[in-house]
């Protein structure tokens, strides 16, 4: 049922919020910029690009939502494929001024076409029913020594009032999706290396407070993930 949600999630926010589907269309056409939190939308892009291949290398982008990120690899020079599982989400995402191909396909269900120098996947992971196989159907898209990237939700996720409250009112999977949890699908699905990296977007300053982030990484604290194949 979650995935059902997940498809008619458009349409579904905007009936149980009493808002009008095309004021909640134009929040998502425009995001990051139409979100308070653009700023750390665009702090974890940078830091996503940082890991990628350098243009203009074929990026499959994964649960892309309306698209904005696959917008803007694409703005930057890379060859972008955008994949998620709402229909309305790609047709929406089909509407930003790119170059980018957009495909509706469930990314629990491979094989995924095509062959790609790097794929991202950003806060969609922990939808997921059976993230390792996302994980493995993503392996085998990649060509050798291609890389996954991923930015995800950490420890305590699932129970945060934010969660809690969107599996209430929408029906859609919230999991937990720290990084042992990924590396253990990630080294199980045949990836040759896997490494934690801190996120910049929640990066502290001064040494108590930095010692304070690697304690939170240990304990499952969100981060970025770069898997190699």
């Amino acid at each position: 049922m979650a995935k059902a949600n997940e498809i008619a999630y458009i349409d579904e926010v905007a009936r149980i919020n009493s808002v009008p589907l095309s004021e909640f269309q134009a929040y998502l056409l425009n995001k990051p910029f139409s979100d308070p939190r653009c700023h750390e939308y665009l702090m974890d892009l940078a830091q996503i690009m940082s890991f990628l291949p350098p243009v203009p290398a074929k990026i499959l982008d994964v649960g892309v939502g309306s698209g904005w990120t696959t917008e803007l690899f694409s703005k930057a020079g890379y060859e972008v494929t955008g994949m998620d599982i709402s229909p309305d989400m790609i047709a929406l995402a089909n509407r930003r001024s790119c170059s980018a191909q957009f495909v509706v396909s469930d990314y629990e269900i491979g094989p995924i076409p095509g062959k790609f120098d790097a794929a991202v996947i950003y806060d969609a992971l922990h939808h997921a029913d059976n993230e390792y196989l996302v994980i493995k159907n993503i392996l085998e898209a990649l060509v050798p020594r291609g890389v996954l990237i991923t930015i995800e939700p950490g420890s305590g996720h699932s129970t945060s009032a934010n969660s809690l409250d969107a599996v209430a009112k929408y029906g859609t999977t919230e999991k937990d999706m720290p990084y042992s949890v990924q590396k253990r699908h990630m080294l199980r699905a045949g990836f040759s290396g896997v490494k934690q990296h801190p996120r910049k977007a929640f990066m502290p300053t001064g040494m108590l407070q930095l010692a304070r982030l690697h304690w939170r990484l240990f304990r499952g604290y969100s981060s970025v993930v770069v898997a190699t194949k």
